[in-house]
């Protein structure tokens, strides 16, 4: 008996797979152009590069300088006594008219 595995025929396999690594190389140096970014481009005076952190809190504290009120806000009125509250109508009375 032959312990040898009989030849496949040749049904272009090669040839898909070398093509499928070779596109699969081409989108993962493109994905490393997209990550790394173009480094050969200084920030020019169209788009000036901000630390986006500062910008917000620049913005942030010209709106509490803006709210900030300048005199101190009236005394506060003196709360109204409560009120015991009022029985409920009960429904034989309203039926009746008694109820005001």
């Amino acid at each position: 008996m032959s312990e040898t595995a009989p030849e496949a025929p040749d049904t272009g396999l090669d040839q898909r797979v070398g093509a499928l690594e070779q596109g699969q190389q081409s989108i993962l140096s493109r994905l490393d152009q997209l990550l790394t970014g173009p480094a050969d481009e200084p920030a020019g005076p169209e788009r000036p590069e901000v630390n986006i952190v500062d910008e917000i809190r620049k913005q942030l504290d010209e709106r509490d300088r803006k709210a900030k009120p300048k005199t101190e806000p009236a005394a506060k009125a003196a709360p109204e006594p409560e009120q015991p509250p009022v029985p409920p109508v009960l429904r034989r009375h309203k039926i009746m008219g008694w109820a005001e």
